[in-house]
């Protein structure tokens, strides 16, 4: 009996050893992402600005494009693999077929008989040229529900074979081109948030080098891989000594900057120092939303949006951000970031409303999303969603609505923060075509719900954008000039 006793107690401290060391391995190989070396918020916060030798500038952060670009929406979709513990994560990429869906009927939430299918090239044939409708009728295409991602949309998959790619960019690719790119047009199929971005950047880099003289620079999209690792190689090639990362966004984050757009290009600048045996100095420019100067974009749209409503009208406004599951990301650049430019923002609606003889009126911060069910089911962040609803209830004439984290129309307000804001909206239909043709002016939209009009009420884009190109020539030029000399060189774009 002692002895079995003497066996069972050393089983059981075995067991506590490796129950202690796997949760040991489990934690070394699962720290927070945002605390992971390079830890580039870390260097955000104190590094050098002081410019050295020859300067270029680099403009890289999230930029939808245009066209419609396959690896751009292969590298959105695998950003979110950072937030899933080791070892689980090695699993989310899998490639487990091809996706396919519907391009009629390309955003179901519930299984239906298609008539027919794509895959994520626009093609209705497999490889071995049997249309994959045929293939579903013969049980070889089976149908996947929706993830637990609010109002995300279920698809097609054929398992015979690989598709080339993990599955989730996959899925993110086939409703890009059918969807972002196509259907979800009148028109021309193609998203404006790249035209927007360029409008932007290149009067602002017209005035620097107005004042500094000509200096190279380049522009890309961070998730872009292939171009922005050129216009590093071609900045440094160059003779560029000090590399300016000065991208045209309101608040940094770990998700898009510090983990994202600075992450890749510091990759290739450091590839290129290795290659060339010497170092090149990096700074990062200050976000737009510490320039107090940005906030008059929206704030003009709201005025001319005020002046035109009736003096006795009970007026809303929902300043709205993108929003995070925040509880996920404890240690987010964005939420220590965020504050000046955000609160600041509520602060100048609030004052600019007391300006008005509006009866009743009011200000509340929201976000598109994660503030919904799955993400938040204790419903601890007001979604713009509810803020809208919450202004019907109360019976207010007007809600608009400021998305104050955005400065051109994109795949997230033209569509999925559309759907999610709108949700249970009458009169809004998800396949409706937007009708959107003039990229200068502000896209708005209304709805009239028991007698409450929805203003969404645009972007700062076309003479709206004028106070974002001061704010990122403010940025610009902080660092700039703190040179001893302006650094010259052949200008580029």
């Amino acid at each position: 009996m002692r002895k079995l006793k003497k066996i069972a107690l050393g089983t059981l401290i075995v067991l506590v050893v490796g129950v202690l060391a796997a949760y040991g391995v489990f934690k070394v190989k699962n720290p927070p992402p945002q605390l992971k070396e390079p830890n580039y918020y870390a260097y955000y916060k104190t590094q050098d600005m002081r410019p050295e030798g020859k300067v270029g500038i680099l403009i890289t952060q999230l930029i939808m494009p245009e066209d419609f670009r396959l690896g751009d929406y292969h590298n959105i979709a695998l950003k979110s693999l950072q937030y899933i513990p080791w070892p689980m994560r090695n699993a989310v990429p899998a490639d487990r077929g091809v996706v396919l869906l519907d391009p009629d009927r390309f955003y179901e939430f519930e299984e239906f008989e298609p008539t027919r299918l794509v895959d994520v090239y626009g093609s209705e044939l497999d490889n071995d040229g049997i249309p994959y409708i045929e293939k579903r009728q013969r049980g070889e295409v089976k149908w996947v529900p929706p993830g637990r991602i609010h109002l995300d949309h279920g698809y097609f998959l054929l398992t015979s074979r690989h598709g080339g790619m993990p599955t989730m960019s996959n899925k993110l690719g086939s409703k890009a081109r059918i969807y972002y790119h196509g259907k979800g047009w009148v028109g021309k199929p193609k998203l404006p948030h790249e035209h927007g971005m360029r409008a932007i950047v290149e009067q602002s880099m017209a005035r620097i080098q107005e004042k500094h003289g000509p200096i190279d620079w380049r522009f890309s999209s961070a998730e872009d891989f292939g171009t922005t690792e050129r216009n590093v190689r071609e900045l440094l090639d160059g003779g560029v000594q000090t590399l300016v990362f000065a991208p045209a966004a309101p608040i940094y984050s770990h998700h898009e900057e510090f983990n994202g757009g600075f992450k890749h290009a510091m990759h290739y600048v450091h590839e290129w120092e290795k290659e060339h045996g010497r170092d090149i100095k990096v700074i990062f420019t200050r976000q737009l939303g510490d320039f107090d100067v940005l906030r008059q974009a929206y704030l003009t749209m709201l005025k001319e949006r005020l002046d035109t409503l009736p003096a006795d009208a009970d007026v809303k406004v929902a300043i709205s951000i993108h929003g995070m599951a925040w509880a996920l990301v404890p240690h987010e650049a964005w939420l220590e970031l965020a504050p000046k430019y955000r609160d600041g923002m509520v602060a100048d609606a609030k004052k600019m409303l007391e300006g008005y003889p509006f009866p009743r009126k009011e200000v509340v911060l929201s976000q598109d999303h994660f503030a919904d069910p799955i993400n938040d089911p204790e419903g601890k962040y007001l979604s713009t969603n509810k803020a809208f609803w919450d202004g019907i209830k109360d019976e207010y004439d007007y809600v608009i609505n400021l998305p104050i984290e955005f400065f051109a129309e994109n795949s997230d307000t033209m569509f999925s923060h559309a759907m999610f804001n709108f949700e249970h909206f009458p009169g809004f239909d998800r396949y409706q075509p937007i009708d959107y043709q003039d990229w200068s002016v502000p896209y708005t939209r209304e709805f009239v719900i028991e007698g409450t009009h929805i203003i969404y009420n645009g972007l700062p884009v076309g003479r709206y954008n004028e106070p974002i190109v001061q704010a990122h020539v403010m940025a610009m030029d902080e660092v700039l000039s703190k040179a001893q000399a302006p650094a010259r060189s052949a200008a580029t774009r």
